[in-house]
């Protein structure tokens, strides 16, 4: 098993960023961490390792213009939540254009924090 934990630093976010399968127009969950190669999300939808997802990051506030952030993911690994029914889900970011990019580290610098 390849060790993904620390290879970048993350950072929480300060505000609440709702994540949705684009594919299926279906609420996965919040989005719990990221950082430009990677994210970690919080939700009710248990979801599949080795997976591809097209996934919309929607925003809590504009940035650069834009009310959301489009990625294409690799799921990595999934994880049950404490019997509260929730999963957690990490993924690697292999599809996102230099703009969802741009989006992502204005994003940090709007709202991140870094994670301990």
């Amino acid at each position: 098993m390849v060790d993904y934990q620390r290879q970048w630093q993350r950072y929480t976010l300060n505000n609440a960023v709702d994540v949705y399968d684009n594919l299926r127009d279906l609420y996965l969950g919040r989005l719990v961490n990221i950082h430009r190669h990677g994210l970690m999300l919080l939700g009710d939808q248990p979801l599949e390792e080795d997976k591809l997802y097209k996934l919309d990051l929607h925003l809590p506030q504009a940035i650069n213009g834009r009310n959301s952030i489009h990625l294409g993911v690799d799921c990595l690994w999934t994880r049950n939540a404490d019997h509260n029914g929730k999963h957690w889900a990490g993924f690697n970011i292999i599809d996102a254009s230099p703009q969802a990019v741009e989006d992502i580290e204005s994003l940090i610098d709007h709202i991140g924090q870094r994670s301990e």
